[in-house]
């Protein structure tokens, strides 16, 4: 049921610019949203946020004229419309930047510019170069970007190609900006400078949808939001009405405190140290202890050095100096296959890249980190590993349609879970999480904490690493700020304050 709330401003004044009333979609026997509603108006950001299944990216598709709505009517500028494919939506100025950047990486930031529109041409009807990098250059402008337009896409940073993308999306005379996931991949430098991009839009009468997760952005930025659950709009109104806990009452159902909970775990002894470890221009004498059973934070910035530190520990990178101790012994960690043996599992930051072979199956992903225990004579036991598939989809709740499913085919919730089940399978004793909510939602997110609340209750001894400093402090014993590769302060009594690890985060001690 659809619940309600006292909106005011824009629809007292202003005529939306686009209006979604009741747009249902199914495809096959599933039901993607049903009665959805959503109203846009112009100057002003909108932040769709649900979970992944919540509809949003068939609402995002119907309105780019990817797919077409069973039920419902679409209104631009009063005018009831079909949007038949993603030409007739550019004609209606409706663009949208993907999670992802679009982009040529072989070719240059104006050549890319130029394809976003119909490229100019001379009076012999070749192309017009000279106009080709005054059009790119006047685009990148508009919104102070300030990109070399003979600069090859490859080499642009993941931050450089979404502002690309998004000044593609406006070479034309775009009224609504769809925004899907802009900030996934960006540091928080790079997030501000987007935010600016986003506000100078906006005070340029430009309406924009943003479909993201991150609460603390969609409060830094929305006018209004609209909170999708299972296909349907939940709520819907100025931004001002809503806190962060309300918010997530509405996306999952339930409480804040229960979407991260932390069980009570009778800690151990320690089991891990690191001392003096120090790598030059990343981290330098890094000095802590992590006990079976206890579950410990770091916290910082982006560019902290939190992730080197984890990769060393790991023998991903090399480390100048120090030592790792393992059960009060110090032991030689050189490579990934050194921390196997000593039992320390890793899920790395990017999944994707570095967590999971996206184009194979769940059964092949979980089994990758023991195949020497599932093989015989060179060959993998196919009972041995159907049984272990089996064990973890179900222990972790993965939700599939069976073992040989593609990973690519699974939201970011549960292509995290094979990625904890593969590690998991290792039988470890030292757990290092870097940023393990990455790119997923709320739900997916309370998900993934009740399996490694469970791992601490089994005595692991746990380092987590997260950007969501809510999170981080919700399920952390104990927490350990780093700044620019400084080790910072040691936070030991919960409920930790926010705003003094903040201070410690951001080096202020």
């Amino acid at each position: 049921m659809t619940e309600s709330i006292a909106v005011t401003g824009h629809e007292a004044t202003a005529t939306p610019l686009v209006s979604v009333a009741g747009v249902s979609k199914r495809f096959g026997g599933v039901i993607a949203i049903k009665r959805t509603d959503i109203t846009l108006y112009p100057g002003e950001v909108h932040a769709l946020l649900g979970e992944n299944g919540a509809g949003k990216s068939t609402l995002v598709n119907i309105l780019a004229g990817i797919v077409q709505p069973d039920a419902g009517t679409l209104t631009v500028n009063g005018d009831t419309i079909t949007i038949h494919n993603p030409h007739a939506a550019r004609a209606l100025g409706i663009s949208v930047v993907h999670q992802h950047p679009v982009v040529f990486p072989d070719l240059t930031v104006a050549e890319n510019i130029m394809f976003a529109a119909a490229p100019p041409r001379t009076s012999l009807h070749t192309l017009d170069w000279k106009a080709v990098q005054a059009n790119s250059i006047r685009a990148m402008e508009r919104l102070q970007v300030k990109l070399d337009p003979r600069e090859l896409v490859q080499n642009l940073s993941a931050a450089d190609q979404q502002l690309l993308e998004i000044v593609k999306a406006l070479s034309d005379d775009t009224a609504l900006l769809i925004l899907d996931e802009p900030t996934a991949a960006l540091s928080k430098h790079e997030v501000d400078h987007l935010m600016e991009v986003i506000r100078r839009l906006k005070s340029q009468g430009v309406a924009i949808l943003f479909v993201g997760h991150r609460l603390d952005e969609v409060f830094e930025l929305a006018d209004r939001v609209t909170v999708s659950r299972d296909g349907t709009t939940i709520i819907s109104g100025p931004a001002a009405e809503f806190t962060p806990e309300s918010v997530v009452t509405h996306l999952v159902g339930r409480t804040l405190e229960s979407v991260f909970p932390k069980e009570d775990v009778e800690l151990g002894d320690v089991h891990l140290e690191v001392r003096d470890f120090t790598r030059k221009g990343a981290y330098e004498n890094v000095n802590f202890t992590v006990r079976k059973g206890e579950i410990l934070g770091l916290a910082g910035l982006v560019g902290a050095g939190r992730t080197e530190i984890s990769r060393g520990i790991f023998g991903l990178d090399p480390v100048d100096s120090g030592e790792v101790l393992i059960g009060g012994k110090p032991v030689r960690i050189v490579g990934p296959g050194d921390a196997m043996k000593h039992k320390i599992a890793y899920v790395p930051e990017d999944r994707t890249r570095e967590g999971a072979v996206l184009e194979q199956s769940i059964s092949f992903n979980l089994s990758l980190a023991v195949l020497d225990t599932l093989s015989s004579f060179g060959l993998v036991k196919s009972k041995s590993d159907r049984e272990l598939s089996a064990d973890y989809i179900k222990r972790l709740g993965v939700r599939t349609s069976g073992p040989e499913q593609l990973i690519s085919a699974l939201s970011g919730g549960n292509q995290q879970k094979v990625v904890l089940g593969k590690w998991l399978a290792t039988n470890p004793e030292i757990l290092i999480l870097d940023d393990p909510t990455k790119g997923v939602d709320v739900g997916a997110k309370s998900e993934v904490y009740k399996i490694v609340g469970r791992m601490a209750q089994a005595g692991l001894a746990i380092i987590l690493i997260s950007n969501e400093l809510e999170e981080l402090l919700s399920v952390s014993d104990r927490v350990i700020t780093f700044y620019r590769g400084a080790q910072g302060r040691e936070f030991t009594e919960r409920p930790f304050d926010s705003e003094t690890v903040l201070a410690s985060m951001t080096g202020q001690h």
